[in-house]
């Protein structure tokens, strides 16, 4: 049960939470009111003055509340104290006609400022009681109430009430005045920050353009205004940005995209829109343009405009763009699906040599879906193992003897067929399949090569590494662990580095490299002539031998700078103490010219295709 008190303001309902300036301007009104109460005592008769000491000195404990911070206690004080003083004062003077009476207004005034609407209506309710009663008791004769005649002591006191009514309207009026033009100040602020929301939610809040969300807008408005309408949409990504990133810093970075987005805005039209899609990616809406040639021409100095020179902190940045390109509704109508083959077109130009732009094709959609099932199963067949690994015979062409062999891996999807390794090798390393891959072809050839080992043929096993096994560091303790499980001689395996190996990050491949000489583990470099030949390298690696490469072997008997060249390279492997396999020996006469020039080693198709285990076991037996 609810319990009604006349000075408790705890109820939720009844809370009223005053702020500084309000209990400020209370403070001020309880003086107003304590001056007046006590320039009233001197026109005032005996028990009047009486009254009004007596309220005085409540007053003054108002006021001593409120500077001890009691505020709810004071505030119900002082109404109650003001409300029975008038009270009082009417019973005691010429009630209802008592100019006193004019004192209730202002009471439920300052009720309304600074009580609950309970508190209020309790007051107000009890004030229009008593006064009814007294309206009552004076009409039907229980009390008699003289009537008010002008006197000096009542111009005073009307004065008085006038006075604080005034002085009490003007603070609350003041009070209003700075509450509206505080809620219209916020108001306006609310208005600022809705539309800055409202900016920041269609555009980039780095460039200033138009995001992606609201370019979808204007793009739907656009072929909603105008049906017919042929557009077409470029997507623009600039080439080797994070580089920038990395060696200048993302601030520089920003700043150059600043620069780069309104040098672009000022190449286009007001009809044109520009946005920036994230990263460095941004997305152009052209519709101002009659002819393709008249397209190309913008595209062009769109391009142009991203491979200008910007000066960001005293460091100068030189960028260049790819640019994919599609119309509308040509190559489709909806706006994600053209964004999606925008950006087909633009990586393949970006594959065409970068700083260039290119047409959307049909068949790059395809292509696109069909890497991205080629993904999908060779994740599964990594998973799975389902590779199987042949082995190249190499011979030595001095004695015509089998010697070794390398260990190719193979791919038979069971929907796809067969899939080259030129195809899958390079997918596997974007995928990051690469070290689990080549750990599988490594276990697998060492576990076959000890296996002939343990049959009685010394034979070497050379097993292709990629780049990404040598960029992890770990190729040490990898071939360490493989050659421990497997109990094959270190001496019985040849790891094989393509060259530009060799130039990613040469401290990295030689300390490796080193570790791995020490234990007897032998290294060639593969394909040689057709990457980074640089003889520096060759004599600062700890290599065994030169492969050369299939291309220049192929063409010895037709091409005399061919067997120039590959006489050139067998002589410099023979100064510096390294040996030479041939690739892709086919024929008897191109056998010959590698004898002549002093190569010690050969494989191709002359003695034997690729073959299984099983099938290169019985060319062992031979």
């Amino acid at each position: 049960m609810k319990q009604w008190a006349f000075f408790d303001f705890s109820a939720s309902n009844d809370v009223i939470a005053l702020t500084a300036n309000q209990i400020k301007r209370l403070k001020q009104m309880v003086w107003i009111c304590l001056v007046a109460v006590i320039c009233g005592v001197f026109p005032s008769g005996p028990k009047s003055s009486a009254i009004l000491l007596t309220t005085a000195v409540g007053l003054i404990c108002v006021l001593i509340l409120l500077y001890q911070s009691k505020i709810r206690f004071a505030k119900g004080a002082l109404l109650w104290l003001l409300t029975l003083m008038i009270c009082s004062l009417l019973s005691l003077n010429l009630g209802i006609f008592d100019m006193i009476l004019l004192g209730y207004p202002l009471v439920l005034a300052y009720a309304a400022m600074y009580s609950g609407r309970r508190f209020y209506l309790l007051l107000f309710s009890f004030i229009l009681l008593f006064c009814s009663a007294l309206a009552l008791a004076h009409v039907y004769g229980w009390v008699e109430f003289r009537q008010p005649q002008p006197t000096f002591s009542s111009f005073v006191i009307l004065n008085i009430l006038l006075i604080v009514c005034g002085s009490s309207m003007r603070l609350i009026a003041r009070d209003t005045k700075d509450a509206l033009l505080q809620l219209k100040r916020e108001n306006e602020r609310v208005v600022k920050s809705q539309l800055e929301i409202q900016r920041l939610a269609q555009h980039d809040p780095l460039t200033g353009l138009v995001n992606r969300t609201q370019c979808e807008l204007v793009f739907q408005s656009v072929v909603a205004a105008k049906p017919q309408v042929e557009m077409a949409l470029l997507f623009i990504d600039l080439d080797n940005f994070k580089p920038i990133n990395d060696a200048l810093g993302h601030q520089v970075g920003d700043e150059v995209l600043k620069l780069l987005a309104v040098s672009l805005q000022q190449q286009l039209s007001g009809q044109d829109l520009i946005s920036r899609f994230g990263g460095d990616e941004f997305v152009v809406l052209l519709s101002q343009w009659q002819q393709k040639q008249e397209l190309e021409l913008i595209v062009q100095n769109l391009l142009q405009r991203c491979q200008q020179e910007f000066v960001v902190q005293q460091h100068k940045v030189q960028l260049s763009g790819s640019i994919g390109v599609v119309l509308y509704p040509q190559d489709g109508t909806d706006f994600h699906m053209l964004c999606k083959k925008a950006d087909l077109a633009m990586y393949q130009a970006k594959k065409m040599g970068r700083n260039r732009f290119c047409w959307y094709q049909t068949e790059m959609e395809q292509q696109q879906l069909d890497k991205f099932n080629l993904m999908m199963r060779l994740r599964v067949a990594v998973k799975q193992q389902l590779f199987t690994l042949v082995y190249q015979p190499i011979y030595n062409i001095k004695t015509n003897h089998l010697s070794g062999a390398e260990a190719l891996l193979r791919w038979t999807d069971a929907e796809l067929g067969v899939i080259t390794p030129d195809v899958f090798i390079p997918l596997a390393e974007e995928m990051g399949l690469i070290q689990e891959l080549g750990f599988f072809v490594l276990q697998q050839a060492c576990t076959q090569a000890a296996a002939w080992q343990d049959s009685g043929y010394a034979i070497r096993i050379a097993v292709n590494i990629s780049a990404m096994q040598c960029k992890q560091g770990d190729l040490p303790s990898v071939v360490t662990q493989v050659l421990d499980t497997t109990g094959l001689a270190a001496d019985a395996l040849e790891l094989e580095l393509t060259e530009s190996v060799l130039i990613d990050d040469t401290a990295l491949v030689k300390q490796q490299i080193d570790q791995l000489s020490a234990l007897g583990v032998h290294f060639a470099i593969d394909d040689f002539g057709t990457g980074y030949s640089n003889l520096g390298y060759l004599s600062q690696f700890s290599l065994s031998s030169l492969k050369i490469d299939r291309s220049f072997v192929g063409r010895i008997r037709q091409n005399d700078k061919d067997l120039a060249l590959v006489a050139g390279i067998i002589q410099l492997a023979d100064s510096l103490g390294l040996q030479t396999v041939a690739e892709g020996v086919e024929d008897q006469q191109s056998l010959v010219l590698l004898q002549q020039a002093g190569c010690h080693y050969a494989q191709g198709y002359l003695w034997s295709k690729a073959v299984s285990a099983k099938e290169f076991g019985s060319l062992l037996t031979q």
